[in-house]
């Protein structure tokens, strides 16, 4: 099974195809969150850097591969961000190693 986590690519999803919430039927307390995300997505549709038949062809050498990985990233962004968050998990999970290693029966550590 292979899971494909794509960055931002230059299809229809936020474009003309995008299904919109009428203005009298916002809320005004989700404008800063949801709001600003869906305009973000709205201004940004078709400047992605991800290139939707070169993701096809990636997910097809995957999933073709003699040992397929389990998980996909696809595209600059997606790399990025993943590897970024990896980073914030190492240093959070070392600064706790003591704490979290305490939880085991003495004769385990």
């Amino acid at each position: 099974m292979l899971l494909a986590e794509p960055g931002p690519f230059r299809t229809d999803w936020a474009g003309r195809s995008a299904s919109e919430t009428l203005p009298e039927q916002e809320i005004a307390d989700y404008a800063a969150t949801a709001g600003a995300a869906r305009a973000f997505f709205r201004e940004n549709t078709g400047g992605e850097p991800g290139d939707p038949a070169r993701a096809a062809d990636a997910v097809y050498t995957a999933v073709t591969a003699g040992d397929p990985p389990r998980r996909l990233l696809l595209g600059g962004p997606a790399y990025d961000m993943a590897m970024e968050k990896l980073d914030e998990l190492r240093a959070e999970f070392t600064a706790w190693e003591d704490l979290t290693r305490s939880a085991d029966f003495p004769a385990h550590r």
